[in-house]
């Protein structure tokens, strides 16, 4: 699997890398895809390659990932208008907007607030954890979250070197035991980078998981409920197990979604459909791309 094109687009001063699939002049919809948190856009490229054989595809590193600027700046508002900034520069007309997790979240943002540059999205895990978890004394809520801004904005730039890539794969086998071998080593080649000092690292920055420190989830319904467009919702019934293990609160909490909490939250959106995915967690790319990709190129074939 070769490296596609790229090309650079400035988001006030914040290079963003941007890789370029299928032929950019076609007449039909272009897609923009996102990843999410500590990933790279290569770990899309299974789906956008095949998206590419129907659509120009414009695969984003977000800011603080793979070959994108890591300016230490990590609000959803900056993501956002990093978008903003790639649709209008490097896109140039409205575009179908594809995003994992985090870029699930952006995309769902992004739609609400600029509906006449979105044609459709498709959100892949990207509507966050599930309810559930055990509810908090307020007082010690906040101290809670006290301690964890001290604690997220505290994260160093610098990382724990790696020994070599196989060692990568390893990781990445160890937290998605669906992932096949040979597609962790390629992963781990593709999500690692030598660093300045000569050692192997992930190629991400550290301090871009302060995007949801002190966010106000409970807001995310009123950009769900905004946007218009046709939306495909995908989610994997494993990804309690991610959950469960990124977001601890008590060994009693599963990290599943209970009986009609996720059908309700994509009832929110005005024109959504939900495909759930048995065999796949959170990384559904990992997991099974082949039918993450088809699913996509059908709900595209459909609806727009």
């Amino acid at each position: 699997m070769s490296e596609p094109a790229r090309q650079t687009v400035s988001a006030n001063g914040v290079n963003l890398n941007v890789y370029l699939l299928g032929r950019q002049n076609d007449a039909r919809p272009p897609v923009i895809m996102l990843h999410g948190m500590r990933d790279v856009g290569l770990s899309l490229l299974p789906i956008a390659e095949a998206l590419a054989t129907l659509h120009p595809v414009y695969l984003l590193d977000l800011r603080g990932h793979g070959n994108s600027d890591r300016p230490g700046g990590y609000a959803m508002v900056q993501l956002v208008y990093d978008l903003h900034v790639v649709l209008s520069e490097a896109v140039g007309s409205p575009a179908i907007l594809f995003g994992h997790s985090l870029g699930g979240h952006v995309v769902c943002r992004f739609a609400a607030l600029y509906p006449d540059l979105v044609l459709g999205v498709v959100v892949v895990e990207g509507l966050g954890p599930p309810d559930g978890r055990a509810p908090e004394d307020p007082a010690l809520a906040l101290i809670r979250e006290g301690e964890r801004i001290i604690t997220t904005l505290s994260i160093p730039e610098t990382q724990r070197p790696l020994p070599d890539h196989a060692f990568a794969a390893e990781r990445l086998l160890a937290n998605n035991p669906r992932l096949d071998p040979e597609r962790a080593l390629a992963l781990a080649r593709q999500g690692t980078v030598v660093s300045d000092d000569g050692t192997l690292i992930w190629n991400f920055d550290p301090r871009a998981q302060s995007v949801f420190t002190g966010a106000d989830t409970d807001s995310s319904e009123r950009y769900w409920r905004n946007v218009r467009c046709p939306a495909c919702i995908i989610a994997g019934d494993l990804a309690g197990e991610y959950w469960s293990r990124a977001m601890p609160a008590g060994s009693d909490w599963t990290g599943s979604f209970a009986p009609g909490e996720l059908e309700a939250r994509v009832g929110l959106f005005p024109d959504a459909e939900l495909h759930r995915f048995p065999g796949s967690g959170h990384m559904v790319h990992f997991d099974e791309p082949d039918r993450l990709a088809a699913t996509t190129l059908d709900f595209l074939r459909r609806r727009l």
